[in-house]
């Protein structure tokens, strides 16, 4: 599925219709609580927050904290765990020293502080919102592929490490649980028996919010969400 923020589709309707042309019914909208797109394949995840170099100018802004707003939205999309992390800057550099007053150095200084800052985050450069609409679309089916074959086995022997270290290895094999959720639900439920029953018997607006009060903020509902589905999901193998 790509999701589109609620937000992101009224302000930039041409891209989420150019993606309903082409994926269709795999196409929703909903308030995303990071980022302005959220590309659910089923080999990755990528989360995306679309900035047009006007979008860029103004959250560049101080804000009441002192700080331009894309450093706090940055810093959120920094604590999500297990997916892609992607700034998509979208439009004509030139338009700063044509219809601004800013110093276009400052421009490229930040884009670099950027990208030195967070180590994960991919900076995508396109010309205009249909560039944006076909890195999407070519981000999105890039998920689709299968990286490996089913059968490698894809993670390290827990065998040496101490028991607390398996706990975190065994929790942090939930879909999409990174390191520090994985803590997270550990210091909030205790054991690993006492993730698996929370997440088997809790609705996900409580799991959030009880996790929340560890990690500093409430989890994705998306990651959540597919924890619980493997926990509950009956499995059945050849």
């Amino acid at each position: 599925m790509i999701f589109v923020d609620s937000r992101e589709a009224s302000k930039a309707g041409e891209i989420y219709r150019m993606l309903v042309s082409v994926f269709g019914e795999q196409v929703g909208v909903k308030v995303l609580e990071i980022g302005d797109y959220l590309l659910d394949g089923s080999e990755g995840v990528a989360v995306i927050e679309r900035k047009t170099i006007t979008d860029l100018l103004n959250s560049m802004k101080p804000d009441e904290g002192g700080r331009g707003r894309i450093w706090s939205q940055l810093d959120q999309l920094d604590e999500v765990d297990s997916f892609e992390k992607i700034l998509v800057i979208e439009g004509w550099m030139g338009i700063v020293r044509k219809l601004t007053e800013w110093n276009e150095s400052s421009i490229y200084r930040l884009i670099e502080g950027i990208q030195r800052t967070y180590e994960d985050l991919v900076v995508i450069f396109t010309p205009d919102w249909k560039g944006t609409g076909h890195y999407l679309i070519a981000k999105y089916r890039s998920l689709q592929e299968r990286r490996e074959p089913r059968d490698l086995r894809l993670r390290a022997s827990s065998a040496s490490k101490t028991l607390e270290e398996q706990a975190l290895y065994v929790i942090e094999g939930l879909p999409r649980v990174g390191p520090a959720l994985a803590k997270a639900l550990l210091k909030t439920y205790g054991s690993v028996k006492g993730v698996i029953d929370a997440l088997a018997s809790k609705p996900s607006a409580m799991i959030r919010e009880e996790v929340a009060k560890v990690l500093g903020r409430r989890p994705p509902e998306e990651v959540i969400r597919h924890a619980r589905d493997i926990v509950m999901r009956r499995i059945e193998l050849d």
